[in-house]
């Protein structure tokens, strides 16, 4: 096993321990959303980046889209040839290698930021009902997608798709072939909008943008759903932390985890960086070595005289009478000196006269 398969299931293997602690800690607590529902309804959309106060129906209809997504989300898991979950279908050994990446991205990121900024860790979330954070939490990693990500992707898809003219379904569905080279001015523009449309202070902004950055290459990459997964599972792993604040057993195991794994993607990160270097230096190496290889080749295939210049070969003595000594005509044809036979100037015959124009007639 070489060293990219180890890594690649070492983070397999740390992204289903998350999508289970994830998936565990939304159930447990999803009866409470519905016991908890009457404190929904108020509440500010802020805490999901949406400018509105939540009404009954809205609840209701953010919730059903939440447990929707969240569960179509796993879908990419178990069954791999469903377009609409992915853009490329051909693998999940990658994708999971890139959510240990962004795991760590957002990891480090709000370490970085709660350093500058401790307020950030004291969160309002924490002394709501369990319910009502559970609430929070799902419309958080759905809307983050749906706001930050499909919205403004789409449409820049839509739009270099159709200005291509290559505007198809099956190229909406799967756009990672065709937009490739813009991928990353496609990250660019949508981590700007998801900063642009909130109203929060830098530091959260900071957050806000990294986090999207990294999400948008997975939903371009890899696949909407995929995307939506991949914050899903960063959303309720934090919430494992909020929710159970009181256990120092599980918050204690869920912190420690949450390190391996960002420590995990860090360091698949710093390998994938160091292989595209290596690569990059070893075609060009190749190419250094084929353009020093191609003179040699053309000495090869195309030899050396074996003659200094100045010297005729002849292709034979003269017929006739043997003789090795020539007058060279003005047509260039050749008459023995001895006898006057005449050998035109195309006469072939063995390599067996030189004639040279500083050493004179020699016989070889």
């Amino acid at each position: 096993m070489n060293e990219l398969e180890l890594i690649n299931k070492m983070n397999r293997g740390l992204s289903y321990i998350g999508m289970a602690i994830s998936a565990i800690a939304f159930l447990f607590t999803l009866p409470f959303l519905f016991k908890d529902f009457s404190a929904i309804p108020g509440m500010s959309g802020l805490y999901f980046y949406l400018n509105v106060t939540v009404t009954p129906s809205m609840a209701y209809s953010f919730m059903a889209l939440g447990i929707i997504l969240i569960i179509i989300s796993f879908s990419p898991l178990f069954y791999d040839k469903i377009k609409s979950s992915s853009f490329d279908k051909t693998n999940n050994t990658y994708y999971f290698s890139a959510l240990s990446v962004y795991i760590a991205i957002v990891v480090f990121s709000s370490v970085l930021v709660e350093i500058f900024d401790p307020s950030i860790a004291v969160s309002s979330v924490s002394s709501m009902p369990l319910g009502k954070q559970n609430f929070i939490y799902m419309m958080g990693s759905v809307f983050q997608v749906l706001i930050f990500e499909l919205v403004p992707l789409s449409i820049l898809i839509i739009i270099f798709l159709a200005l291509s003219k290559q505007l198809k379904i099956s190229s909406f569905l799967e756009p990672y072939n065709h937009i490739k080279r813009f991928t990353v001015l496609f990250m660019l523009i949508a981590a700007a909008v998801a900063v642009l449309i909130t109203d929060y202070n830098i530091y959260n902004s900071i957050l806000i943008y990294v986090s999207t950055l990294a999400l948008s290459f997975i939903y371009i990459r890899y696949g909407f759903l995929r995307s939506m997964l991949a914050s899903f599972v960063s959303s309720y792993v934090d919430f494992t932390l909020t929710a159970f604040s009181g256990n120092a057993i599980i918050t204690s195991a869920t912190s420690v985890f949450l390190f391996i794994w960002a420590f995990a993607g860090l360091y698949s990160f710093t390998f994938y960086t160091v292989q595209r270097q290596k690569s990059g230096n070893s075609n060009n190496s190749n190419e250094n070595k084929n353009n020093e290889e191609a003179p040699e080749h053309e000495n090869k295939t195309t030899p050396e005289p074996r003659v200094p210049p100045g010297e005729l070969w002849i292709r034979s003595a003269c017929p006739n009478c043997g003789n090795v000594e020539y007058k060279i005509n003005d047509d260039m044809s050749l008459e023995c000196t001895k006898c006057g036979q005449k050998l035109d100037s195309d006469y072939t015959g063995p390599y067996n006269i030189i004639i040279s124009n500083v050493l004179g007639r020699r016989q070889p």
